[in-house]
């Protein structure tokens, strides 16, 4: 009987420490006056890069990098591999 009070009262005692920790948050939240950051401007392209830049990277997924390639009409496509994928679609665009 000791052991489920003591389950029960740790519950209990956790679910209020959670509400008080998302009543913290929401304060605040809604009490933050600060000024908003200020918008970064993103750098202009060199002129000799084309207008098109795919947002792809050797992180990007073949299947990622497939689509992009469609979009691009890179022919042979279908044989490629990953590395065969980034470095035609870099070249194209």
């Amino acid at each position: 009987m000791k052991k489920s009070v003591a389950i029960g009262i740790a519950g209990v005692t956790a679910v209020v420490v959670a509400a008080w920790r998302q009543v913290q948050r929401d304060n605040t939240l809604a009490t933050d006056t600060g000024p908003a950051p200020a918008p970064v401007a993103k750098p202009e392209p060199p002129a000799s890069q084309s207008l098109f830049t795919p947002s792809v990277n050797e992180k990007s997924t073949k299947a990622e990098l497939y689509e992009v390639a469609t979009e691009l009409k890179i022919e042979g496509r279908s044989k490629m591999n990953k590395t065969e994928l980034l470095d035609a679609i870099r070249a194209a665009s």
